[in-house]
């Protein structure tokens, strides 16, 4: 009797989530082929087809959702074990997989492995820069430990049971212009050129909002997808934007840029999020301490602690 490799039930997983191979492979930072191949394995060690070819879609059969259903018990019982285990010291140790997203790096890396190096020698964060929905993806699948993520005002973003979430703080969102523009309002900036990060992103779509409820449509004369870039190209005279307070506390210096507030005073939830069951592992707990005391470090913010 075969013992199924909680890999490739993962996988399955992914793909009935995700609902095709390629979006699977994608989340999981892998080629489709190699998902399709450890899919194949597994459906060689169960002796039965766990997917079905709708269309352009796959479905899993009846037997690939006993897979799934078993694989989410599974991958629980697992973290609650570490869990246990990790607490019968206390002490915060071992590895934590950490993703987190640009501009949350710029500003909270350093002082985030400063704290821990004084404070959890035992402890080795390992870090992934990537975007806030692959980082979920690759946290729900136990690639990584704990997604760093955000929330734009008004956008919607998808909860997941099997995730604890944690607010980190709220970082404001402002207008940056050239420290020579005479400009006062977001409405006094129609005229401008602008400067934006890729279609993909949600900072995009939510600057293009508040621009579009301001009575305009920017002409968008950049598109770079780091926010340094684009403050830089502000600096310069060449452009405006909107950037969050983590990239204006990341500067070496905002010499050359005003601020300019928006209509609400808006800003943007950041957050961890872990598997449920790992949340009270002191590993876990010590990275989120980190996060928070750098929070304070970069902005001298009191914490802001909600749980979810």
């Amino acid at each position: 009797m075969s013992i199924y490799d909680i890999r490739r039930m993962q996988m399955l997983l992914e793909i009935q989530e995700r609902g095709t191979v390629i979006a699977a492979a994608e989340a999981l930072s892998l080629t489709p082929s190699a998902v399709s191949q450890q899919i194949a394995t597994l459906e060689k060690e169960t002796g039965t087809p766990l997917l079905q070819r709708i269309g352009r879609r796959v479905q899993l059969t009846s037997a690939g959702l006993i897979v799934v259903d078993s694989a989410r018990s599974i991958l629980r019982e697992l973290d609650r074990m570490q869990t246990s285990v990790a607490n019968l010291t206390g002490e915060p140790a071992g590895v934590v997989r950490l993703a987190i997203f640009q501009s949350a790096a710029f500003a909270l890396l350093p002082a985030t492995l400063t704290y821990l190096a004084e404070h959890a020698p035992s402890l080795t964060l390992q870090v992934l820069q990537i975007d806030p929905e692959t980082g979920t993806s690759l946290t729900r699948s136990r690639e990584y430990d704990m997604v760093l993520s955000e929330a734009y005002p008004h956008h919607h973003i998808p909860e997941y049971p099997e995730l604890h979430s944690e607010l980190l703080t709220e970082d404001p969102l402002s207008l940056i212009v050239p420290s020579t523009s005479t400009i006062t309002s977001i409405e006094e900036a129609h005229a401008l050129p602008w400067v934006l990060e890729m279609e993909q992103n949600t900072s995009r779509s939510w600057a293009l909002n508040q621009c579009r409820t301001a009575g305009f449509e920017p002409v968008i004369r950049y598109s770079a997808n780091d926010m340094i870039t684009n403050s830089n190209l502000v600096k310069a005279g060449f452009a405006v934007t909107i950037v969050p307070g983590f990239i204006l506390s990341s500067l070496s210096t905002t010499e050359g840029l005003r601020i300019v507030e928006l209509p609400g005073k808006p800003s943007r939830k950041i957050f961890t999020a872990v598997r449920r069951e790992s949340a009270a592992n002191p590993a876990i707990a010590m990275v989120r301490q980190a996060l928070h005391h750098a929070v304070q470090v970069a902005f001298g913010e009191h914490d802001k602690t909600e749980t979810a």
